[in-house]
């Protein structure tokens, strides 16, 4: 698409409520100064995307113009990223892609200064607070101030602004108060983004382009992070700008579960080192896709790159259901949500859902590490590590463990928040051998301090209960030599040979009659015959269950004899 003035008359796209898709390359000329200056206007969630290519092949001096909503006054973070390149200046000044918009199509320069606080009427951005992030620890903050010189998709902090501006435009204001709107200009983001990342360093990122980024199709495209993000979380109106005075955290999300855990906060020293729990949370923000501008955290799983692709990119207005920029209340996640109380100081939330291409291991992509354990602290026992989302096969009797940390004696409350199940609850306590239903009422016990590994435990079913055969696969067996696959145990040899008929094998779980996970393995191989090796294993009848490249999943019942 090329856009440009003519000799007599302004030439431009103006959107409202709606997408523009552009499967190549753009060109844009800059208009005339004056009310309709921008080449393409994204208003009303209008978002711009285009078809799948290795580089930004977009050109010329022209802008597009797009609005986004920070979240914070002018002592409060926002993480960002910019949908936008600057195709002006000759040295990546911050203050020539951000405007204060004046009308639907009209906006002028927003002004940066140096000072420790910004204001709304004129917009006055402080470049104080303007950092980026790569590395560990709070020496890894990176000052970049007014001179921009951020690749597209890294992504950086932004404090808000003091003051009003009741300037409306499509009804509503640029500035109610802690809520000021920007107007992005330039040259569109688009094609393939790629920034390194390194195995267990953070990186600040963000949606890179003028459209929602489908979060977790992201996330799970990219194998050298480790799956989740992390999303920055504050007290809002704050009144400090000293780092000892700053109340926040990092919530997670996993696309494995497609749910997020929300921060909870914590103080620091003034040397950016964690200080201890405030009593407060953050709100349960819609995650599933990032809207424009939205930045976040990434941890490495190993050196290598990070991919923005055009294939991830949506047409996603924001709402409360799945695309939020910050704090707006929405519904519980589903499944199992608790909450762990603290001396009545503050609640450590926790997620359980269930997944039957999981395993009780930590899963890339699925089960969501926590960004800060505090001095008083809990999370899922994963390998020895604390989680606060934990996603796994559904086994009725299984005892599924939490981990404490108590630098204190500490009264502890376990709640289940919320639950889509009518499947009963129990905290199982292995050192007294009691259950607890926290679906009646929360589990309160006073602990001395130390580290609680292996006492107590998340249960669906007291000890007493009867389970004759796995929870919901009895029903599903498909007989060993069926249409669509033959299972067949070698006679000299320790392995089950698995011939697939049709399908492409995905993964192996092996269980037992009563629901316990013995093996759970991956497939590298694409050929139709698979032989799983049973050496070790007890001679039994055990229940097998095949998950496939197409998403289906097939259960039988096998005997095996070594």
């Amino acid at each position: 698409m090329y856009i440009a003035p003519t000799s007599t008359q302004d030439s431009f796209i103006y959107l409202n409520d709606r997408f523009l898709y552009i499967e190549g390359a753009i060109e844009l000329k800059k208009n005339n100064p004056g009310n309709t200056e921008a080449s393409i206007y994204l208003r009303k969630g209008s978002q711009l995307l285009q078809g799948d290519k290795n580089s930004n092949l977009n050109s010329g001096n022209g802008w597009l113009s797009v609005f986004q909503e920070g979240t914070s006054n002018a002592f409060d973070y926002n993480y960002w990223a910019m949908p936008v390149l600057d195709n002006i200046s000759t040295n990546q000044s911050f203050g020539a892609v951000i405007f204060e918009p004046e009308t639907v199509t009209k906006s002028k320069t927003a002004q940066i200064t140096s000072n420790l606080e910004g204001s709304a009427n004129p917009l006055e951005i402080s470049s104080r607070w303007i950092y980026k992030y790569s590395g560990l620890g709070y020496n890894a903050w990176q000052h970049v101030g007014k001179i921009f010189d951020l690749s597209p998709g890294e992504g950086f902090s932004m404090k808000g602004v003091n003051g009003t501006n009741s300037n409306s435009i499509n009804g509503v204001e640029n500035n109610p108060g802690n809520k000021q709107r920007y107007d992005f200009r330039g040259l569109p983001n688009d094609g393939e983004i790629r920034l390194p990342i390194k195995k267990e360093e953070n990186i600040l990122v963000g949606n890179p382009y003028p459209s929602a980024l489908h979060l977790r199709s992201f996330l799970l495209e990219n194998p050298a992070s480790t799956g989740i993000a992390y999303f920055w979380d504050s007290k809002s109106q704050g009144n400090s700008h000293n780092l000892k005075d700053y109340e926040g955290g990092y919530g997670s999300y996993s696309p494995g579960a497609n749910a997020y855990v929300p921060a909870v906060f914590k103080t620091y020293t003034g040397a950016g080192e964690e200080n201890g729990d405030t009593g407060a949370s953050g709100a349960n923000i819609a995650r599933e896709y990032s809207p424009i501008a939205q930045g976040f955290m990434l941890e490495g799983k190993s050196n290598g790159y990070i991919y923005f692709k055009n294939s991830q990119r949506r047409f996603q207005k924001e709402n409360v259901q799945n695309s939020q920029f910050k704090s707006q209340p929405k519904a519980d996640p589903s499944l199992f949500y608790f909450h762990i109380n603290f001396n009545d100081l503050y609640v450590r939330p926790l997620l359980l859902t269930f997944a039957e291409d999981a395993s009780v291991a930590a899963d890339w992509a699925m089960d969501a590490q926590i960004y800060g354990f505090l001095n008083n602290d809990a999370g899922w026992n994963i390998e020895e590590a604390a989680y606060n989302i934990q996603v796994r096969p559904f086994r009725k009797n299984d005892k599924i463990p939490l981990l404490l940390h108590l630098e204190e004696d500490t009264k502890i409350d376990i709640k289940l928040k919320s639950s889509n199940s009518s499947t009963p609850v129990f905290v199982f306590d292995a050192e007294k051998n009691e259950y607890y239903d926290v679906k009646k009422a929360s589990f309160l016990q006073n602990l001395t301090k130390g580290f609680y590994n292996d006492r107590f435990f998340i249960s669906f079913m007291e000890e007493n209960e009867e389970v004759s055969f796995p929870i919901d696969l009895e029903s599903e067996l498909i007989e060993p030599n069926s249409s669509e696959f033959a299972i067949v145990q070698g006679t000299e040899q320790t392995f089950l040979s698995i011939k697939m008929k049709q399908k492409v094998l995905k993964k192996i779980i092996l269980f037992d009659l009563n629901g316990k996970m013995i093996v759970s393995q991956e497939v590298k191989t694409k050929s139709p015959v698979y032989n799983f090796n049973t050496l070790g294993l007890q001679n039994s009848v055990y229940i097998i269950k095949m998950l496939c490249e197409s998403g289906e999943v097939f259960t039988s019942k096998i005997t095996i004899r070594n």
